[in-house]
């Protein structure tokens, strides 16, 4: 590589480099660095919370990096998603309902455009109107945008997993009442205390504690139950798809995807698993 594209206009573009396993980012981390002295030029590629994960390989590459912020979208850049495609379509939408519908799609502008076309089909607008058309919703109808939404981001797979964590030899878990009249062990009330308002895509170790334990109208799980629950969260993860879901590094629990805390929040599916 260094004789091919050396001191060249090319670049090597490294894409997902959060997904490389510690063991072989140490490695890829070395070469990097000697790759990049000989005027090779390289880009790496990482979600947000793991942008530092390319410096953690190689401590000798702090200060010669360069991260270039690619976050979340803001949400009033979401707003403007659905904003201009209502304007297309001769709608006018009351602001509560628009920052309610942006409060959901977590960044991601690929959601917001799935709820704004689902948005459009519960209110049976196919093309634009002759003349331009309030629209006010109420809690059943917004409810129904989104749950329809849900099933373009089927993380059922996913959720069941986690819901019944890790196979357990001869112990049963502790069980807890929940405030939505449900009971289950730590693995559901830590979905829970994902899914509940205000949604967030990033948790700290007490946050999380503080959550689940709003969850319950009884006892609730301890700080080590739910320090161990995230941990195998974690693993349990990978074992349904490659690609980072969740993540529980250092007491901080990061939600890779939007996807899926909008599936969890917004299908009926870990409801229904519910005794």
């Amino acid at each position: 590589m260094i004789r091919e594209i050396g001191n060249s206009v090319f670049t090597v573009f490294v894409d997902d480099f959060h997904c490389i396993p510690k063991e072989l980012q140490r490695e890829i981390g070395q070469q990097i660095k000697e790759a990049a002295e000989s005027g090779v030029r390289i880009i790496t590629a990482s979600v947000p919370h793991r942008s530092d994960d390319v410096v953690r390989s190689n401590t000798e590459l702090r200060g010669r990096v360069t991260a270039i912020d690619t976050n979340y979208w803001k949400e009033e850049e979401l707003e403007q998603i659905l904003y201009r495609g209502f304007q297309e379509l001769n709608i006018d939408v009351a602001p509560p309902i628009m920052r309610q519908l942006t409060a959901e799609s977590f960044g991601s502008p690929q959601l917001m455009q799935a709820i704004g076309l689902n948005f459009c089909f519960e209110n049976q607008i196919k093309e634009t109107l002759a003349e331009q058309k309030r629209i006010e919703m109420d809690f059943v109808a917004l409810r129904n945008v989104l749950e329809r939404t849900s099933t373009l981001t089927d993380f059922s797979s996913m959720v069941g997993v986690l819901d019944d964590g890790p196979k357990l030899r001869g112990t049963e878990r502790k069980e807890f009442s929940f405030l939505n009249g449900t009971k289950g062990d730590v693995y559901r009330c830590v979905l829970l205390a994902m899914k509940v308002d205000p949604p967030r895509l990033s948790f700290r170790y007490d946050e999380m504690l503080s959550r689940t334990a709003a969850q319950c109208s009884g006892d609730s799980p301890a700080g080590s139950s739910v320090a161990q629950a995230l941990m195998q969260m974690d693993k349990l993860a990978k074992t349904v798809q490659d690609a980072p879901v969740i993540e529980w590094d250092e007491d901080v629990l990061d939600i890779v995807e939007p996807y899926f805390l909008f599936f969890l929040r917004n299908s009926y599916y870990l409801d229904n698993l519910a005794h």
